[in-house]
């Protein structure tokens, strides 16, 4: 039955111990004849019964006469599951792909089901930006075989690289610049807070010399990335992660600034919502309205608004996000027919177990995760942009049809200025003949408030401060940064 595949899924997750499920197992089940049969047909269905749950006491459910109105699009409902299918089956048929396929898959004979698939899975959802609610929810392949929802917890998995983002955004809100010079070597022992002799390599096992921050986000650099999160802070990144209801359980480690914890996918979409958003978190929900027998409503969606993320810093990773579908890592976007305006990350974790994409255009945010429930590596370099963006492409195409994707806009006012890469200041005349000067628009508030003591000279007539907003300086650490010339050929 199901609770019982749920049951044993949460022990081979390691949520609950196993002698808590056979005590669980041991309760009897009490059926209530006018519970809506309709409510466990697929994953979907299976959220908004498991909010339905939170929202009422079980004698109001069990007494039905509800009408539940939720914030589904079956047209994009739909659009998920097919698009998922297609690519997981087309990953079937990879000639590095050396796993159970699910036309193959015979149930066991007692109709129980497996607690865990043997054949690749996936999720998908899609959020609607504008209030929060989720357009689409994809917890699986086939909800015959396998009431285990993957989109939702406890189906956590690590999270990877899709986690960088809200790094670099903290970055940004301390002063960080995504034009600041950051080195892509390898992290030298001692040098990262709390990490001792830990040295992550970039996932093609390459270095590369000092680069403008924004590339480390854009091409998805292990070593710049958790250079970046020592500028952020270990505490301000653990406490934004718990914030925004990515993971309450995040380690106290350096290591979570390249993911390595776990979440699920609705609440690390519901995160990747708050970009577009202008830093404010809308919760996720499902369950719009209901209304009792005599269709009054009992409930209606407190359509939850609070401010998240810093907004300039925010946009400013947005931004860059933009870059990671033209010129980064899910450049691959084009080639799949996906021309909109949008922003996003894939995400790849350790041995390929795992492959997201996480993006959003100006309507909708959707997040799709790729991987098996027994984590295995999927095939050979399966990163995310090959594995779980093309679901991702199609969805957002087919759904633009119906949310149309509008070019992503700051909600604050920008100002062209010039900065020094080196010294994260504003450019004098000394940094243009050093060539580390670097044109940006940025956020009043992120303007840096001094000039460059670095390279010296007068200050460059274009880099200027706005009259009267308040600023933060930044103090970069000397250890993050190497000579900017053997980039640029400085003179």
């Amino acid at each position: 039955m199901q609770r019982n595949a749920v049951l044993d899924r949460m022990v081979a997750l390691k949520k609950i111990s196993l002698q808590q499920a056979e005590e669980a197992k041991r309760i009897k089940i009490v059926t209530h004849p006018k519970r809506m049969p309709q409510i466990q047909e697929n994953y979907a269905m299976d959220a908004v019964q498991r909010h339905l749950n939170q929202l009422l006491a079980q004698d109001q459910i069990d007494n039905g006469g509800l009408s539940i109105y939720t914030t589904l699009d079956p047209t994009v409902q739909n659009s998920a599951q097919d698009a998922l299918e297609k690519q997981l089956t087309k990953i079937e048929h990879q000639s590095n792909f050396h796993h159970p396929l699910k036309a193959d898959y015979k149930p066991p004979e007692n109709g129980e089901g497996d607690s865990a698939m043997p054949y690749l899975e996936g999720a998908v959802v899609v959020i609607d930006n504008t209030s929060g609610g989720i357009r689409a929810l994809v917890g699986g392949r086939d909800y015959a075989q396998s009431k285990f929802n993957r989109a939702l917890a406890p189906a956590n998995r690590q999270v990877g690289s899709a986690f960088k983002p809200f790094v670099y955004t903290i970055a940004f809100s301390h002063g960080l610049l995504p034009s600041t010079a950051i080195s892509d070597g390898p992290i030298q022992p001692g040098e990262i807070d709390g990490a001792g002799n830990w040295s992550p390599a970039n996932s093609d096992g390459t270095y590369g010399g000092t680069m403008l921050c924004s590339y480390g986000l854009i091409h998805s650099r292990n070593t710049m990335s958790v250079r970046v999160g020592q500028f952020a802070g270990l505490d301000a990144v653990q406490k934004v992660a718990n914030d925004l209801g990515i993971s309450q359980n995040v380690p106290h480690g350096p290591a979570i600034y390249i993911g390595s914890f776990e979440t699920d996918l609705k609440d690390l979409t519901a995160a990747y919502s708050i970009f577009p958003n202008a830093g404010v978190r809308k919760q996720a929900y499902i369950i719009e309205r209901i209304d009792n027998q005599q269709h009054k409503p009992i409930y209606r969606s407190a359509h939850i608004l609070t401010p998240a993320l810093d907004p300039g810093a925010a946009w400013m990773t947005s931004r860059v996000m933009e870059e990671v579908l033209t010129e980064g890592t899910a450049a691959s976007a084009r080639s799949l027919g996906f021309k909109l305006p949008a922003a996003g990350k894939t995400g790849t974790t350790n041995d390929y177990k795992d492959a997201w994409f996480l993006g959003y255009t100006s309507t909708l945010t959707c997040g799709v995760w790729v991987g098996f429930d027994q984590p295995t590596t999927i095939i050979p370099r399966g990163y995310g942009a090959a594995l779980a963006l093309p679901v991702w492409v199609q969805v957002m195409n087919k759904a633009a049809q119906h949310y149309p994707a509008e070019p992503l806009q700051p909600t604050m006012a920008l100002q062209h200025t010039t900065v020094c890469s080196i010294s994260n200041q504003l450019a004098t005349t000394g940094c243009m003949a050093a060539g580390t000067a670097y044109d940006i628009d940025l956020p009043a508030d992120k303007i840096p408030t001094a000039a460059c003591q670095v390279h010296g000279g007068a200050q460059w007539p274009f880099a200027q401060q706005p009259p009267g907003v308040p600023q933060q300086p930044a103090t970069l650490p000397g250890r993050f940064f190497r000579s900017f010339r053997r980039l640029f050929g400085g003179r």
